[in-house]
Parts: C-alpha cells; structure tokens; sequence
C-alpha cells in the first residue's frame, strides 16, 4: 500500500467537487458571484481539511452535490452515480440520501403543482439501484450482526441520553460543531439575509425553496440526534448542512445587497473561514481535529514520539494512549506493524495529546505527579505529544 494512492483519490475527488460546485452555484448566483462562492465553499477549513487527510466524508461531500445538482438538471444517470456514493459511504449518506428523495418530490411538485404516477416513476428510478444494493447489504448485515443497538451500553454512542441535563450539553455540543472555525458569520450574515428578503416580501426561487427545505430537514434530523442517542458530533458531519446555508445566504445577499457592499462581506467571510483554522480551546474542551488545519503539525510530532519510544526500547506492550494514537502503527503508517499500544490507562506508560480529546477526569489523573511524572513532551504549533510514566503506588512526591 502507498500513501499517495489515497491523495491522489482524493484529488480526483476534488475535481468533481470543483466543476459540480461551480455548476450548481451558477443555477443560483450570477457568475461574477459565482466565483466567490466557489472560494467560500473550497476554502472552509473542515472541506479543505477532510480533503487533505483523503476522508471519506470529502467523497461524501462531493458526492451529495453531484445528486443535488442532478436533480436541479433532471439528469436522472447523474444522480443514481451520485447516490450511489452518497449512500454506499456510511449510515450519515443514508440520511442525507433519504432526505434528498423528500426534497427531490418537493421540488418537482413546485415545478409541476401535482405528482402523478408517471412523474414519481421517473423520480424513484435513480434511487433503485442503490435501494436494492442497500437492502442487500442489510439482509446480511442482520442475519450476522443482529439489529443495529442490540449490543449497545448505558455509554453508547446509540443509548438514550441520562436526563435533561445530558441532552442540554448535547445541545450545546451541536451548537458549537456548527458556528465553529469561522462558521459563525455565515449564521450571523443568514439572519440578517432573511430579515432582508422577508421584509422586502420577495417570493423565493424554486430552488431555493428546494434548498431551504433540504437544510431545514438535515438541521431537524440531528436535533433529533441531540435527543435520542449520545452520538458525538464532529464539524465534518455538517459539511452538506453549511453548503446549503451558504448559498441560501448568498443568494438572500445578492437580491438585497448591491455587488460593490457583497464584495466586502464576501471577503469578511473568506478572512472568517481562514482564520476559523486557529480556532483552538482549552484542553479541556473537545476539539474537532480532523477539521481544522491546525492539526498538519500532529504527523511529524507522532513520529518523533514514537521514534523516541523505539530509540528508548520501551515495549509496547507496557504502553496505553488516547484516540488517534492507540492501536497498531501500521493502519496509520501503513508499516511497522505488530507495534501497537491499546486504549487502556492502565500500562506503565500512557502517551497523552490535546489532539485525543480523553476524558477530562483521565487528564486530571495523569496531571496528579502523585500518580504519574512526565518523562518526554514533542510539541509544533499547537499540538503537543507527551508520555507518561506511572509511578509506583508506594512512591511518595515531596512538597
């Protein structure tokens, strides 16, 4: 296996994205808009960043705005390819697949005012193909697994939340994941586009109709989310949601707002999105890593730590680590295999970074010197490594 194989899937990935976008866009904005759209919406840290690391959530991304456009185009070929890796990715492009369907017979309903069974037909088409691969997948999937939640615990990320309490931070954690890293403009220039469009009485496009519909019923799915599962959110789980907010809002600018006053909040926003990137909290908070570029330094920090762990002889099998670092060294580096350090704190030596996101208790027990002395600390920019060593529990530290 080669690193670069993935990146350059990626790339390939990014040049749809690029040329689909820019379709898409230009059904909504004028193109001297166009363009700066195109720069909002490449230039957001957590698509820049998913790119970057060759996620699977980019091709999700990618994939979501080819079926939107599809549909917009009534290119019915176009979207059964874009489903099909919308859907086939994971569980959220089932969600966004589904939604897509709702949003789709909204969309020819505002064009034709009725859907006979000709024009559900031509709908439903695209979405065979996937549908039968899925249900498929999922005939096997129960007869081996069983049901999704039956193995789930009191601190599964599929359990009901303990109380009112739990669901308010879960609603406070869903909140964050979608103003951070410069998102917080585009929330803020939304409420006053809709103040603009809704006084000045517009009637909305059909396909800004479509759009909002589409964002309203993604937004209410993870809201549901907050209530019924502890399922941690992340700044990469919003990408579609954000697309869509972003072009409502350009385009509630452009009908409001003359170019000469848009071509400085669209600048306002660019500089947002840049510096969203250095968007860093607290140890204690939780940070979205994988959408950030602030985390390019963890590559080369991880190396010097663990090439320290090789050059000391320090055994593997006496070290534990937080997420990100934890299991075997060959599914990240795609060599060195069998050299690989589990997730339990329990082990002589625990490798700790504010890029693990741990349990706070678990950062206040590591920084109890009665406990446990830091023996090596690899730090770049804003991101830190450092290993831990037990101490003996009969060892007393002087004051």
């Amino acid at each position: 296996y080669q690193l670069w194989v993935s990146h350059v899937f990626a790339l390939f990935w990014a040049l749809i994205l690029i040329f689909n976008v820019w379709k898409l866009i230009n059904l909504f904005l004028p193109e001297k808009i166009a363009v700066w759209a195109l720069l909002i919406v490449m230039l957001e840290p957590t698509v820049l960043t998913q790119f970057s690391i060759a996620s699977p959530d980019f091709i999700l991304f990618s994939a979501f705005i080819v079926s939107l456009r599809a549909i917009f185009e009534h290119k019915s070929w176009l979207l059964a390819i874009g489903l099909f890796f919308l859907c086939g990715i994971n569980m959220r492009g089932i969600f966004v697949g589904a939604i897509l369907f709702i949003t789709h017979c909204y969309f020819i309903y505002l064009q034709d005012k009725k859907i006979g069974i000709r024009s559900y037909f031509n709908i439903v088409l695209p979405y065979l193909p996937i549908l039968a691969l899925l249900t498929a997948y999922y005939i096997y999937y129960f007869t081996q697994r069983g049901w999704f939640f039956t193995n789930a615990d009191a601190t599964s990320h599929y359990s009901m939340p303990a109380g009112i309490g739990r669901i308010i931070r879960h609603l406070a954690e869903f909140g964050l994941r979608t103003v951070e890293n410069g998102r917080i403009f585009i929330w803020l220039l939304g409420f006053y586009a809709a103040f603009k469009v809704f006084k000045s009485k517009k009637k909305l496009s059909i396909q800004t109709k479509t759009i909002l519909l589409f964002w309203v019923l993604l937004t209410s799915l993870y809201l549901v989310f907050v209530c019924i599962t502890q399922m941690p959110f992340s700044a990469r789980y919003f990408m579609p949601q954000y697309f869509l907010l972003t072009i409502l809002v350009l385009t509630g600018l452009v009908t409001s707002v003359e170019f000469r006053k848009n071509k400085l909040i669209f600048i306002l926003i660019l500089v947002f999105e840049l510096t969203g990137n250095c968007w860093i909290y607290p140890e204690m908070i939780a940070k979205s890593w994988d959408c950030t570029m602030a985390h390019l330094p963890y590559y080369e920090v991880r190396k010097e730590c663990f090439d320290y762990i090789d050059q000391q002889k320090l055994d593997y099998k006496d070290i534990s680590a937080g997420f990100f670092l934890y299991g075997d060294r060959k599914f990240a580096e795609l060599k060195n295999a069998g050299k690989a350090v589990d997730n339990i704190p329990n082990h002589k030596y625990f490798i700790y970074s504010n890029i693990s996101n741990i349990e706070d208790s678990l950062v206040y027990v590591l920084k109890n010197k009665a406990q446990w002395e830091p023996v090596k600390r690899f730090e770049k920019g804003v991101i830190f490594i450092e290993i831990y060593k037990k101490l003996p529990t009969e060892r007393k530290i002087e004051p």
